[in-house]
C-alpha cells in the first residue's frame, strides 16, 4: 500500500514547484500517481516535481523504472524530478543500478529546490586528495579481483 500527498510549498523558484511526499513502497501503482500528479501540474507549462522519498519501505524495479519514465518526460518538456529525503532503500537501489548520474537523492527540500546549489552539509562526492596517496604504490590485481 502507498500514500502519496502534496506537501505544502512555502519557496517559489522560476519554475512553478509541485511538492509531493510519497509513503510505503515504490512501485508501479506509486508511479503511476506521480505520473498523474505532475501531468495535471505541468499542463500550464514547465514544473519542478519534488519528491520527498524519506517514507519509503521498498523499492521495486518497476517503480524505479517509471521513475526514470516521470523524469524523462518532464526534462523532455522543461521541467525536472528531484529526490529529497533519507532513504535508505532508495539509497541502495541507486547504487546498485548506477543511476547517480540520472538522479540524485537530496538531503532536503531546499538542497533539492537549489539544485544542489547551497548544499546544507558536505556531501563527500569526490575523494580527498593526499600526498602520501600519490607516492603510495597501488596494489595490483589480475583478471577482474
Amino acid at each position: 500500500m502507498y500514500m502519496l500527498s502534496h506537501a505544502p510549498n512555502p519557496t517559489s523558484t522560476a519554475l512553478s514547484t509541485v511538492d509531493l511526499t510519497m509513503t510505503g513502497a515504490l512501485d508501479a501503482a506509486t508511479v503511476r500517481a506521480i505520473r498523474q500528479a505532475s501531468a495535471m501540474a505541468a499542463a500550464d507549462g514547465p514544473i519542478l516535481v519534488v519528491l520527498d522519498v524519506a517514507e519509503l519501505t521498498s523499492v521495486g524495479a518497476s517503480g524505479v523504472v517509471g521513475l526514470l519514465e516521470v523524469l524523462h518526460v518532464l526534462r523532455s518538456r522543461g521541467g525536472d524530478l528531484r529526490l529529497y529525503g533519507d532513504s535508505r532503500h532508495l539509497q541502495e537501489t541507486r547504487l546498485q543500478a548506477h543511476l547517480g548520474q540520472i538522479a540524485r537523492i537530496y538531503a532536503n527540500r531546499q538542497e533539492a529546490i537549489d539544485g544542489g546549489a547551497t548544499l546544507a552539509r558536505p556531501r563527500g562526492l569526490a575523494p580527498r586528495f593526499r600526498w602520501r596517496s600519490l607516492l603510495r604504490l597501488r596494489r595490483r590485481s589480475i583478471g577482474w579481483g
